[in-house]
């Protein structure tokens, strides 16, 4: 698992965004809240870091999109029962960037989580 100085990040694509729109995209309630997290996603997906960007939030973020995925969608990889609709939302928009349920279960199992996803129902 990554610590945050042991990635390059000067190789993420979002290196010159504004930092602020990976996290508010988390705060709005309007309808166009699923745009703009879809935006962020579309950096995600085109990074060469997404893998380890998302590891390292997998472990040590709460909050703000990170390889890809909301803090609730990636809480719905340890609380699938919990998160059903974020998690099938994250599936339904990162597909079509190249970024498979395997991809993301690697990453959430590199991140140091003890239990596996491929021992835990899914609702995919």
């Amino acid at each position: 698992m990554p610590k945050y100085d042991e990635i390059d990040w000067t190789k993420a694509e979002c290196q010159d965004s504004y930092t602020d729109m990976f996290y508010s995209v988390e705060e709005e309630r309007s309808a166009d809240a699923y745009w703009h997290i879809n935006a962020v996603r579309s950096l995600c997906g085109k990074c060469v870091l997404q893998k380890e960007c998302l590891t390292y939030a997998f472990k040590h973020e709460q909050y703000g999109v990170w390889g890809g995925l909301t803090s609730q969608e990636r809480k719905s990889f340890s609380e699938p029962e919990k998160y059903p609709q974020q998690r099938q939302r994250a599936l339904n928009d990162l597909i079509p960037l190249g970024i498979t349920l395997d991809q993301l279960k690697e990453c959430y199992e590199h991140s140091g989580h003890v239990r596996s996803m491929a021992n835990k129902p899914s609702h995919d």
